[in-house]
């Protein structure tokens, strides 16, 4: 969960075809509130609306494909620091390096291991979501210890 807002954390996926998503969906719907888009352009446009606290994103897409939304997301101030994994049946070391270089996170092959998923989706939230209470509590130094102690303790009871 957010810390911040005590709901559950954001996750977008991205897919333009419908059965990954509702396949991504059945594994993370009981954890996390779910976003979709299926092509780059929406993807770009709910990013920058909702602040997902990860993105989903399949690499072979039509129109504008999973690396040029990547390196949207990175270079917009806004959602440059959304952590992304590229989830995509190009399963070559090659790709997944383009993919890193783009500036994911992590990189996952389809078929998907459910198990896999909620890992590295956990791990990877749980880190930007300590991440963002850092900034948050050396930029805010007016704030009580106690205040920094209860926020960190929710973080760790609702991610």
């Amino acid at each position: 969960m957010n810390a911040a807002t005590n709901d559950k954390s954001r996750v977008l996926i991205v897919d333009d075809e419908p059965g990954n998503i509702k396949i991504l969906s059945s594994v993370l719907a009981g954890d996390y509130a779910l976003s979709v888009a299926t092509g780059g352009e929406q993807a770009l446009q709910i990013a920058e609306v909702q602040l997902p606290d990860i993105v989903l994103l399949d690499m072979v897409m039509p129109g504008m494909d999973g690396i040029q939304v990547c390196e949207a997301l990175k270079s917009n101030e806004k959602t440059r620091d959304i952590p992304v994994i590229f989830v995509t049946s190009m399963s070559d070391s090659a790709n997944e390096e383009r993919g890193l270089d783009a500036g994911a996170v992590d990189y996952i092959s389809k078929p998907i291991s459910p198990p896999i998923v909620k890992a590295r989706v956990k791990i990877h939230i749980q880190n930007y979501l300590s991440k963002r209470f850092l900034e948050n509590l050396l930029s805010n130094k007016s704030g009580t210890l106690d205040d920094a102690k209860k926020e960190a303790e929710s973080l760790l009871v609702f991610v």
